[in-house]
């Protein structure tokens, strides 16, 4: 099915971008009005019309916080993290500086919308062959009314694929577990996201020694 585009790559990506809606990481009129400015096939058009509506919509989540209004900033800041993300990704060239800056961009306003979350979002570091890999860690919103403690919960752990991003397995998983009762772990292995941008670790085709010590590290907590 194309969307807008007949380029089947443009048609995909908007795609992708317009199905967080249902977890408030996008809106579909914003995705569909930067849609049509852009010209088809034109990657350097993508990235500034793209970047265009991150940066308003990062800007309105930043008024509302000023403003108090804490829910609206939230779901500006989710949907800004995703524009950027989006923005980011038809960078070909991986020197080009703009991949580092926007991704970083989509990383701090996912960041301040975890902020805003009860109970909050945990951001991770699990110890990987000398290093960390960066994760979340989703906790549902379940106390023991007697004791004030947690219920124990089952914990779904999630990675992405090849051009998956941290950040953008809140919307396609780590929420809908909540809705569902479960706490959800997510992480970013060996060529993937920040692992790559920043770290320079290449994919492993042996991915059993990437899961080992996130499984342990779930069963550390």
């Amino acid at each position: 099915m194309k969307v807008v585009f007949h380029d089947p790559t443009f048609s995909l990506q908007l795609l992708r971008t317009i199905d967080k809606t249902c977890y408030k990481a996008a809106d579909i009129g914003e995705c569909l009005s930067t849609a049509y400015r852009i010209r088809e096939g034109d990657f350097e058009s993508w990235h500034i019309e793209w970047l265009k509506t991150a940066k308003r919509v990062h800007k309105y989540a930043e008024d509302c916080l000023a403003r108090g209004h804490k829910v609206s900033a939230r779901e500006a800041y989710l949907r800004a993290s995703n524009y950027y993300r989006v923005a980011e990704f038809l960078l070909i060239e991986p020197e080009d500086p703009r991949v580092q800056t926007t991704w970083s961009n989509s990383k701090e306003c996912f960041g301040k919308a975890a902020r805003l979350f009860s109970p909050s979002f945990e951001p991770i570091e699990i110890p990987y062959e000398g290093t960390t890999l960066p994760g979340y860690f989703y906790r549902t919103n379940d106390h023991n009314s007697v004791r004030g403690a947690r219920t124990s919960r089952p914990t779904i752990i999630v990675h992405g694929g090849f051009d998956s991003t941290l950040e953008e397995l809140y919307a396609s998983a780590a929420a809908p577990a909540l809705d569902r009762g479960y706490n959800c772990l997510t992480f970013e292995g060996p060529g993937q996201g920040g692992v790559i941008r920043k770290q320079k670790i290449p994919f492993r085709y042996d991915w059993e020694k990437v899961v080992t010590p996130v499984m342990d590290y779930a069963l550390s907590r």
